[in-house]
């Protein structure tokens, strides 16, 4: 979509990714979702588009930065896998790496990476102290870590909106070199635009023939009034 350039730059497209069948997965990764390219099919074009979204990044963020959100315009813009898709490129390079599952509304991330949590976010936030517990490693991919959503609290914009989710957000970084933050879909959840402003950053991810001019310069402007920085964009097949 033309369109969504002249209003903020985008950074990628990315292609829907190929249909692979399941006997060809690997026994290690075989309990990640058949989304997660990056992993599951190194070699294809979908996962070489995704490696060029995170030289992209580096160069414009992550020299300085470490933890960056992720928002989608809407629910099926499926920001989720592409979340969980970067984390994946960026422990590639060898770096520690967490992906934040902060979609607390409608949490993918356990899902995508095959993990059973007890414990999560919403546990975080509520100043339990079960980190341990809730920063769960993904063995099929080394140096990636995962921290899922939790239980689905009744106030997720309340939770989000508390000093824990700032201090997580000040004290991961000593851990970990890049940090990606799954947030719920920025059009319909003021959630998306708290985690931004909380991250400093974000990247925007929106369809093709399906997301308007008029959308991407809201969430623009939602994003500016909270001081975050809207790094760019990626267009989805």
């Amino acid at each position: 979509m033309n369109a969504i350039v002249q209003t903020t730059e985008t950074v990628a497209r990315v292609p829907r990714p190929a249909q692979r069948p399941i006997g060809q997965i690997a026994s290690s990764a075989a309990v990640l979702h058949r989304s997660l390219v990056a992993a599951l099919d190194p070699a294809g074009a979908s996962a070489e588009t995704l490696r060029e979204l995170r030289s992209q990044l580096i160069l414009r963020w992550f020299g300085d930065q470490r933890a960056l959100a992720v928002l989608g315009a809407r629910a099926e813009d499926d920001a989720d896998s592409v979340a969980a898709n970067l984390a994946i490129t960026m422990a590639q390079l060898g770096e520690p790496t967490l992906i934040i599952d902060a979609n607390l509304r409608a949490p993918r991330q356990h899902e995508l990476f095959g993990l059973k949590s007890v414990f999560g976010l919403s546990d975080l936030l509520r100043n339990r102290d079960v980190h341990d517990q809730a920063i769960l490693p993904v063995q099929a991919v080394d140096n990636l870590h995962v921290l899922c959503a939790g239980a689905v609290p009744a106030n997720p914009q309340e939770l989000v909106s508390r000093t824990p989710f700032q201090y997580l957000m000040k004290t991961l970084p000593e851990r970990f070199r890049a940090i990606i933050v799954a947030t719920p879909p920025a059009l319909s959840c003021a959630d998306a635009q708290i985690i931004a402003a909380r991250t400093q950053g974000c990247i925007l991810i929106t369809r093709r023939h399906q997301t308007r001019v008029a959308e991407v310069e809201e969430i623009k402007g939602r994003l500016a009034s909270g001081r975050a920085t809207l790094v760019g964009g990626v267009i989805r097949e």
